[in-house]
């Protein structure tokens, strides 16, 4: 009876140890800063997240890195065989047009089927994106898409980039081409 009741004491005290620390970690782990961005519902990084670094190509063979994204630039994401991405397309051309100068757009048209009809379809986008954007291609793995964490088509992100910050998520959805940036109204 005795060993029983000492076996009932030492189970009781590593109960209560054992709540003490798994407190202690959730106490930790909530006061912690969250080192992986916030997806929105849009398919993407939350407003005021960090833009990840990235290195890519445009269309044209100029090399594109975070730090080329200008404060109120746009950048936005389509992929062949989206029906909302050829819906929003035409509008996004309009709007786009717009905005002072391409070098404040970025259209990234992200392909991988390999299917031939998706391969002209996204030779389509980034034509008609062209003349209004600077133009990336990548698969669904590529840098850009990574960077902003995309998972939904078509997506829309405005940059923040104040002088030497990094450069973060302002808005994101379909009203960043009404986005006035700081300074510019």
């Amino acid at each position: 009876m005795v060993y029983l009741a000492i076996a009932l004491v030492v189970v009781a005290a590593l109960c209560a140890l054992d709540l003490m620390l798994t407190l202690a970690v959730l106490r930790r782990l909530r006061d912690r800063p969250s080192a992986v961005p916030v997806l929105t519902e849009e398919g993407g990084i939350s407003v005021g997240a960090v833009v990840e670094p990235f290195s890519t190509r445009c269309s044209e063979g100029v090399r594109l890195t975070e730090r080329d994204l200008t404060d109120g630039a746009v950048v936005s994401f389509f992929t062949p065989g989206c029906q909302p991405c050829r819906d929003k397309l035409p509008r996004f051309v309009e709007k786009a047009t717009a905005l002072q100068g391409r070098r404040q757009v970025i259209a990234v048209v992200v392909s991988g089927s390999g299917e031939q009809q998706h391969e002209e379809e996204a030779r389509e986008m980034t034509e008609q994106l062209a003349s209004v954007a600077r133009v990336v291609r990548e698969e669904s793995d590529g840098p850009c898409t990574t960077a902003f964490g995309v998972s939904a088509f078509p997506s829309q992100f405005a940059v923040s980039a104040p002088d030497g910050e990094p450069p973060t998520v302002a808005a994101v959805g379909d009203s960043v081409l009404t986005v006035v940036p700081a300074g510019r109204a």
